[in-house]
């Protein structure tokens, strides 16, 4: 499994990337938990390089690159605000999961390329990365309107830096905020366990509120854990749903999005007035999906 985002470099323009350096890269899941997870911060001082929460970069890993491709890219969500990381503006920070693959014909185990290209990298070396890219997933202009994010893994990136510019940047934000974020275990969880636990800062907000689903089998990703979190709080989740208001960002694993899609169906009473739901806030601009494999 893979937590970052694979895109055909021709889909993009990369013809110009930025050269970045690494200021810093640190572990922010536990040494105990299953999975590594690094927050990598770059400095990208190219004044052309300005982006909005909720887009991702392109990071070209160097070659040799497999199967012939001219480049060998990767996408990550940017978890800073727009005015930097740590209020630097030039530098972001992107979360990053060392990854492996599995090959289902031999059953040799593989490491992700872009990803062990990054959790190795030293600071101070240089990064080609591309972007920014990603207009459908940010954040509504209004500062009245209701946000409902839900995520695994990594897909807490953006959300992030949603959480950080309405509360740090913005001078008031009215509309309600709702994190429902799921992990196999609690040291799994990122930017909330006790390695690095920015999003606790904003709990004492009138505004905001997170739900932590975790796996009832630590040792597997479970999305259901994240349905039924949903569906405890079915009351609140339904009222957001169905508030014109509200914008539904979601983010992590694909099978997240079954399981989304489950929980919702169970709460609006069958599955047809779910999905006549879905279609009706898609269509009015208020979702979008931020998914990997």
């Amino acid at each position: 499994m893979t937590e970052e985002f694979f895109i055909q470099p021709k889909t993009y323009d990369i013809s110009r990337p930025f050269r970045a350096t690494l200021v810093s890269s640190d572990r922010i899941t536990s040494e105990s938990a299953e999975a590594e997870v690094r927050q990598l911060i770059l400095d990208i001082p190219a004044p052309s390089f300005v982006y909005v929460e909720g887009q991702s970069i392109g990071v070209l890993a160097p070659p040799p690159y497999d199967f012939g491709n001219d480049h060998h890219m990767r996408l990550y969500s940017i978890a800073s605000t727009r005015k930097g990381e740590g209020g630097h503006r030039t530098e972001i920070a992107i979360c990053v999961r060392r990854c492996f693959y599995i090959d289902e014909v031999s059953g040799e185990k593989y490491p992700g390329k872009c990803s062990n290209y990054l959790c190795d990298a030293g600071v101070g070396e240089e990064i080609q990365v591309t972007g920014p890219y990603g207009r459908h997933f940010i954040m509504p202009r209004d500062s009245s309107a209701n946000m409902l994010m839900v995520g695994t893994g990594t897909g807490i990136a953006p959300f992030r830096a949603f959480i950080k510019h309405i509360y740090e940047e913005e001078e008031e934000w009215k509309g309600k905020v709702r994190l429902f974020y799921g992990a196999k275990s609690g040291l799994d969880m990122l930017y909330m366990n006790d390695v690095k636990d920015d999003i606790s800062h904003y709990y004492d907000a009138g505004t905001f509120k997170a739900f932590e689903a975790l796996s009832s089998r630590p040792a597997f990703d479970d999305p259901s854990a994240l349905g039924n979190k949903l569906e405890e709080n079915a009351a609140e989740v339904w009222e957001l749903i169905q508030d014109p208001k509200t914008h539904v960002y979601v983010a992590g694993i694909r099978e997240q999005s079954k399981a989304l899609d489950t929980a919702l169906s169970h709460i609006a009473g069958s599955e047809e007035h779910w999905l006549r739901m879905k279609r009706e806030i898609y269509l009015d601009g208020r979702w979008a999906e931020h998914l990997y494999d």
